[in-house]
C-alpha cells in the first residue's frame, strides 16, 4: 500500500467503512510508516476531539485511544480470519463425513 492510498483510507478507518482487506492492508501500513501514522493520529485527535466537545466528555488520552482503536481493529481482522478458517475446515469435514456415510451405504447394499 502507498502513503496515498493510506492516507484516503483515514476517515473511512475512523468511521469504520473499510472492509477487511482494506483494514488488514491499511493496519499493516500504519505500523510500519510512521508519516501516515501521524496523519492518522492527527485526524483521529481532532475527530475524538470533536466528539468530545459534543458529548460534554471529560478530557481523555487520545493517543491511548488511537492505540486501542488500532488493537481492536487488529484482533477483528485475526477473528475473522480464524472463522473463516474455521467455517471451511467444518464444511470440508461435513463433506467428508456425508462422502463416508455415502462410501458405506453403497458397500453395504
Amino acid at each position: 500500500m502507498t502513503c496515498k492510498e493510506a492516507e484516503q483510507m483515514v476517515m473511512p478507518y475512523i468511521n469504520k467503512e473499510l472492509t477487511d482487506k482494506e483494514l488488514s492492508a491499511f493496519l499493516s501500513h500504519i505500523r510500519i510508516c510512521r508519516d501516515c501514522y501521524e496523519e492518522l493520529e492527527i485526524y483521529y485527535t481532532i475527530y475524538t476531539g470533536l466528539a468530545q466537545l459534543e458529548d460534554g466528555g471529560k478530557d481523555q488520552n487520545i493517543h491511548r485511544l488511537l492505540e486501542e482503536s488500532l488493537r481492536v481493529s487488529e484482533l477483528q481482522i485475526r477473528g475473522r480470519k480464524f472463522f473463516q478458517v474455521y467455517y471451511v475446515l467444518s464444511q470440508v469435514l461435513a463433506m467428508a463425513a456425508l462422502t463416508a456415510i455415502m462410501v458405506m451405504e453403497f458397500l453395504s447394499i
